[in-house]
């Protein structure tokens, strides 16, 4: 149920790689009036390098003990923006506590074929196998369904998922 309280705190943009969540959450910043983070580019200018190269020098735990301190610095900002979360974020329980507590997470679930088809071949780490890549999608998903407040289909094209998410925020306002 949507609550007018929704749109006064940050927007969080979950889901698997290739959901759109950057895409989407940047656009959606934009038609709110809204600063837009995007986690995966706030993790590299923290670490000082790219996520790729930060998982083959520190390694995934590294990565995602950094991420959950990022996330959570950005959402205890005073203004709530937009932001996009990498894949595997709510991973984290505590991640997940803290944006159950402080942010409307909005889930672009995309299928995981969808998702290998605008990703696999990528610079991503973690797309480099796709059955590797199709296990770790369908793991998530009940994690990303347990954490969203609000579920937008993102298999379909970009512009149609933005309508989606831009329908919701009109009736949560």
């Amino acid at each position: 149920m949507t609550s007018s309280t929704e749109l006064d705190r940050w927007l969080v943009m979950a889901g698997y790689m290739g959901s759109g969540k950057s895409s989407v959450g940047r656009r959606l910043a934009r038609a709110l009036r809204r600063k837009f983070v995007d986690a995966d580019a706030a993790i590299e200018k923290h670490a000082g390098m790219a996520i790729p190269e930060i998982f083959s020098k520190r390694g995934e735990v590294w990565f995602r003990r950094t991420e959950a301190e990022v996330i959570r610095t950005i959402v205890q900002e005073r203004d709530p923006g937009v932001l996009a979360l990498g894949g595997g974020a709510l991973g984290s329980d505590r991640t997940r506590g803290l944006l159950s507590r402080e942010a409307t997470v909005i889930w672009l679930n995309v299928s995981p074929e969808v998702a290998w088809s605008r990703v696999g071949g990528s610079d991503r780490p973690l797309a480099a196998d796709r059955g590797r890549f199709l296990r770790r999608a369908e793991a998530r998903e009940p994690v990303y369904r347990e954490a969203a407040d609000v579920e937008i289909d993102a298999d379909r094209p970009l512009g149609e998922v933005l309508s989606a998410v831009a329908e919701w925020a009109k009736a949560a306002a």
